[in-house]
C-alpha cells in the first residue's frame, strides 16, 4: 500500500470517528464531543478525498471515498458491542 492509501484510510477513519462521536446517540464515549468538532471531521474527510484523488481517477476516487465512509459509518457503532456493561444485573 502506498502512503496516500494509508493516509486516505486513516483520515477517513478519524473523520468518521469524530463525526460519530459528536452524535448524541453515540455510545463510544461517556460524553459526546462538541458539535463544532463535526466540522473538523468533515474537513478530514475532504482531505481523505484529496488523497484518493492523488491515486485514482476522479470517478474511482469519489466512489472509493464514499464506499469507505459508508462502510465505516456502519462499522463504527458496532465497536460498542464489545464493551462490557458495568451496571448489568
Amino acid at each position: 500500500m502506498t502512503m496516500f492509501q494509508v493516509s486516505a484510510l486513516m483520515l477517513t477513519l478519524v473523520g468518521v470517528g469524530i463525526i460519530y462521536a459528536t452524535s448524541k446517540h453515540q455510545r463510544l464515549l461517556q460524553d459526546t464531543l462538541p458539535k463544532p468538532l463535526a466540522w473538523v471531521g468533515s474537513s478530514l474527510l475532504l482531505f481523505a478525498l484529496l488523497s484518493w484523488m492523488q491515486l485514482l481517477t476522479t470517478t474511482a476516487a469519489i466512489f472509493t471515498w464514499l464506499f469507505t465512509i459508508v462502510a465505516l459509518l456502519i462499522c463504527v457503532p458496532f465497536t460498542t458491542l464489545t464493551k462490557t456493561r458495568e451496571n448489568h444485573r
